[in-house]
C-alpha cells in the first residue's frame, strides 16, 4: 500500500505494484495477462525475464502502444519498478485501465526462474519453435 501512495504523489500511475507470489500465482492459474518488459532487450538477455514476455522498451512504448491490448491485465515490468510505474502511467494516459507493475529485482530476490531471451541477431534463418509461450 505504501508504494501506492508514493507513486500516487509522485504523479506515475495509480497501478499496484504486485508482488512476486501475486505474480507466481497468476502465472501457475489460469488468469490471463500480458507481461510487459519495458527494459533494453540487451537487459533481458542479461538479467532474465518471465516466460511469455513482450519486450517494448520504455522509449518506444508512446509509439507501439497499439501492441499492448486494452482487453486484458497488462503488467509492467523493470529491474526496480522505476520505468515500470512510467510505463503503467503512460498507458493509463491511453486509456489502460487493467494494470500492475513489478520489480523483476524482487522475483530473483525469491529465487524464482527466469528466461534469458538469445540476442536478436542469432535468431535469423526462420522460426526455431524456441517461442512456443507467448502471452499469459
Amino acid at each position: 500500500m505504501a508504494a501506492l501512495v508514493v507513486a500516487q504523489q509522485s504523479g506515475e500511475t495509480s497501478a499496484k505494484k504486485a508482488t512476486p507470489e501475486e505474480i507466481r500465482a497468476m502465472l501457475e492459474g489460469d488468469q490471463k495477462f500480458f507481461f510487459l518488459d519495458v527494459r533494453e532487450p540487451k537487459e533481458l538477455e542479461e538479467l532474465g525475464t518471465l516466460p511469455g514476455y513482450v519486450n517494448i522498451p520504455l522509449g518506444q512504448l508512446e509509439s507501439r502502444l497499439s501492441e499492448v491490448p486494452k482487453d486484458r491485465l497488462v503488467i509492467t515490468a523493470c529491474n526496480r519498478a522505476v520505468r515500470a510505474a512510467k510505463a503503467a502511467a503512460i498507458l493509463e494516459k491511453a486509456g489502460y485501465k487493467h494494470l500492475m507493475l513489478c520489480a523483476m529485482n524482487d522475483w530473483k530476490e525469491k529465487g524464482y526462474p527466469v528466461v534469458y531471451p538469445k540476442p536478436a541477431a542469432k535468431q535469423e534463418g526462420g522460426s526455431s519453435g524456441s517461442s512456443s509461450e507467448q502471452h499469459h
